[in-house]
């Protein structure tokens, strides 16, 4: 198993800390495109890699996350789902800039925000399982 595999695990066994982690966010800004292009490439590559370990550890396959993609338009995104909790991740691409958003319930929403990089999606997707409620049972139940 992964790092990431072991930390959600832990998580949804109750072995971890407590609180339940917050991705590393900074407030939207337009930048390049060519530079949002590839932030929003990167994080899509990296979401599809986690969303499949996680629910190679999460017991209930009703739980399993999904991920979805958007394209059209003027942006590119992708939406990650456990349960009825969403966060949706887009690029939007206006007058030669792209600008990042991550939009989700449970995240602050006082101004535009989007994830720091990569390396703040593991975070996004425990808390998501988390605030779901998902919890692995130490015995898992087979059929």
């Amino acid at each position: 198993m992964t790092f990431f595999m072991h930390r959600l695990a832990e998580a949804l066994a109750g072995d971890g800390p407590d609180e339940i982690p917050m991705p590393a966010m900074r407030p939207s800004a337009p930048e390049a495109f060519i530079v949002g292009s590839d932030r929003h490439v990167a994080l899509r590559s990296y979401v599809e890699q986690l969303v499949s370990e996680a629910n190679a550890v999460i017991v209930d396959p009703v739980s399993h996350l999904t991920l979805f993609d958007e394209v059209g338009g003027d942006e590119l995104a992708f939406t990650i789902t456990c349960n009825s909790h969403v966060a949706r991740v887009a690029t939007r691409f206006a007058g030669g800039h792209a600008t990042g958003q991550i939009i989700s319930d449970d995240l602050p929403r006082e101004e535009p925000y989007e994830l720091s990089g990569p390396e703040a999606l593991p975070d996004l997707i425990i808390r998501l399982c988390l605030v779901a409620g998902l919890r692995n049972s130490s015995s898992p139940h087979l059929s």
